[in-house]
C-alpha cells in the first residue's frame, strides 16, 4: 500500500485525468511549435516545390496561426493551474514554472527545426 501523500498524487494523476491533460498540452505545444517552424521555414527558404502566389505572406500567416495556437495553449495551461485548489503561493510558483518550461521547450523545438534537425541531410 502506498503512503497517503503518494496515493493522493497518484489519484490526481491517474483517476482525475491530470496525466491525460499533461500529455494533451504537451502534444498541442509540439504541434503548434512545428506549425510555427514550418511558417518560418517558408519565410526563410521560400516555398520550394509549392506553387504559391506570395510565399512570404503565406509563411507569415502560418507563423501567425502557429503563434496564436501556442498562446492559446499557454493560456489554457495557466488557466488550469490557476484553478487548482491549493495555496496561492504554490499556484503562482507552478504557473511561473509552467510558463518557463513552456517557453524553453518552444525555443528548443524552433531551434531544432530551424537548424535542420540533428544535422541530417544538410
Amino acid at each position: 500500500m502506498l503512503p497517503a501523500s503518494i496515493r493522493r498524487i497518484a489519484v490526481q494523476l491517474f483517476d482525475n485525468g491530470v496525466l491525460r491533460l499533461i500529455f494533451e498540452n504537451t502534444r498541442n505545444m509540439a504541434v503548434s511549435t512545428l506549425i510555427t517552424a514550418a511558417g518560418l521555414e517558408v519565410v526563410r527558404e521560400g516555398p520550394g516545390e509549392l506553387d504559391l502566389v506570395n510565399p512570404t505572406l503565406v509563411g507569415y500567416v502560418v507563423v501567425a496561426i502557429g503563434g496564436s495556437l501556442l498562446l492559446l495553449n499557454l493560456l489554457d495551461g495557466l488557466w488550469r493551474l490557476s484553478r487548482m485548489k491549493s495555496h496561492l503561493l504554490l499556484q503562482i510558483l507552478l504557473c511561473a514554472a509552467y510558463a518557463f518550461i513552456f517557453w524553453r521547450v518552444v525555443l528548443l523545438v524552433l531551434n531544432f527545426k530551424a537548424g535542420g534537425g540533428m544535422g541530417v541531410g544538410n
